[in-house]
């Protein structure tokens, strides 16, 4: 990096906007991270009926409606449970008597252990209950699942006040998407798996309630839209400014990226001087922004290789996150929705493994969005389409009542490795799709 490389993005405007930009708001989880055991704490607040969050039982409803949709093929328990309990019966039913509880202590390994599930779900006057694990950032495993069944099973519903109530399994992991098709299989059917997607709805409402002046919903709003891919138009900004930033100045980028490894205290007179010192200074006051800059370094690079290399790629195909973008085939442009309202239909997702990447050694997951419900239906006919494409992609073929399908195509690639895959993907679809039009 030379002194006029530093002082060209010291002066770029869109580095000024993004420090305004970048300053911490009123949002709360913009300044904390939960644990896990925060989490659950936060989640049994939300789906409390009696909270002042303005949302009664509405996101009990959110919750149980995408556990339905996540127990297609479930077993045991979730089979009864959810043939009884539909999504129809759930949204025209009122929870307001349930409640959220941490109470329930069980034995595992044949009682030599004490195990705690996260949080039960309980509404004694639909005579039900949830049993809820909730995995924010640890790994599942088969065996501490069937663990923990068995001992709801022996522990809790058994007792005599909860024999006749429905009982449910479902495990909360934000990280689900990560898990392949085989990863997901090995977990077994007692437990139906949810990401947490579903709190975007929750989120959705509440937005409509602060419009109406009620401010009681606004941390239900920070908290279920910090746990989806869902972006304010600050954020989106913040993702376009890194993004063009990153392009413009990458040796300036990769500088920070090496400054990010020294602590403090390893600091000497040689390190503040010169160019890369003054760089390190700034790094210091503004290390969120710096922080911003690196992790998207990755992503816009993939982008301004990958269209290089895919002719039918263009910038109205895709859509940047701070470490992540989404891209359409032009091909299955024909299958938008024409409404204000519309998403994409299907798309290619590459994202940041965030459990597998170091600042100077970036890995991405690459993987397949269906989103069935976001179809232009005198446009075609999805369910055709999908069985098209599910020719070359068998996976498409589960899960299919879900509203979105994520298919995991790759995992922790290079950058190198991530234009390649993507690239192939790209076009595989691309072509795929091209060949259904052509037919129909």
């Amino acid at each position: 990096m030379q002194s006029d490389d530093l002082y060209a993005f010291l002066r770029d405007p869109n580095l000024l906007e993004l420090i305004e930009q970048n300053k911490t708001t009123d949002d709360l989880f913009e300044v904390i991270k939960l644990s896990e055991n925060q989490h659950s704490d936060v989640l049994a607040w939300c789906m409390n009926p009696n909270e002042g969050h303005s949302q009664g039982d509405a996101v009990i409803k959110d919750f149980l409606e995408a556990a339905y949709f996540a127990a297609s093929d479930s077993t045991g328990d979730n089979k009864k449970f959810f043939s009884k309990w539909t999504s129809g019966k759930i949204r025209t039913n009122s929870f307001g008597a349930a409640f959220v509880t941490r109470e329930f202590n069980v034995n595992v390994d044949e009682g030599t252990k004490k195990g705690r599930l996260d949080l039960f779900l309980v509404d004694p006057q639909n005579k039900l209950m949830v049993t809820i694990e909730n995995k924010a950032g640890a790994n599942l495993t088969a065996l501490q699942l069937d663990k923990y069944a068995k001992a709801v099973k022996t522990e809790v519903s058994s007792r005599k006040v909860f024999t006749d109530y429905d009982q449910a399994l479902v495990v909360l992991d934000r990280n689900l998407s990560d898990y392949s098709e085989t990863d997901l299989s090995k977990l077994g059917k007692k437990w139906a798996f949810l990401d947490y997607t579903w709190l975007e709805a929750s989120a959705k409402r509440a937005r409509f309630q602060i419009a109406r002046d009620k401010n009681a919903a606004q941390l239900l709003v920070a908290y279920c839209q910090k746990q989806t891919d869902w972006e304010s138009t600050i954020e989106k900004r913040i993702s376009e400014l890194s993004a063009d930033l990153a392009l413009v100045h990458a040796s300036v980028i990769d500088e920070i990226r090496n400054i990010q490894k020294q602590s403090m205290l390893e600091w000497t007179p040689k390190t503040l001087s010169g160019a890369s010192g003054e760089l390190t200074i700034f790094h210091a006051q503004h290390p969120e922004v710096c922080k911003q800059l690196v992790s998207i370094q990755g992503v816009a690079t993939i982008i301004q290789k990958l269209m290089k290399t895919v002719p039918s790629l263009h910038q109205d195909q895709i859509e940047t996150g701070r470490t992540w973008f989404n891209a359409i085939p032009i091909s299955a442009l024909a299958f938008v929705r024409d409404t204000d309202d519309a998403h994409w239909p299907l798309f290619i997702n590459l994202y940041r493994n965030s459990n597998a990447s170091r600042p100077d050694a970036p890995k991405f997951n690459l993987r397949l969005v269906w989103a069935r419900n976001q179809f232009n239906l005198s446009a075609s006919d999805e369910v055709k389409l999908r069985a098209h494409v599910a020719e070359v992609y068998p996976e498409l073929k589960k899960f299919q009542a879900s509203d979105y399908r994520n298919l995991i195509i790759a995992k922790n690639l290079s950058p190198v490795d991530a234009i390649k895959e993507t690239k192939e993907l790209f076009e595989k679809i691309n072509n795929k799709i091209q060949t259904y039009i052509n037919k129909s």
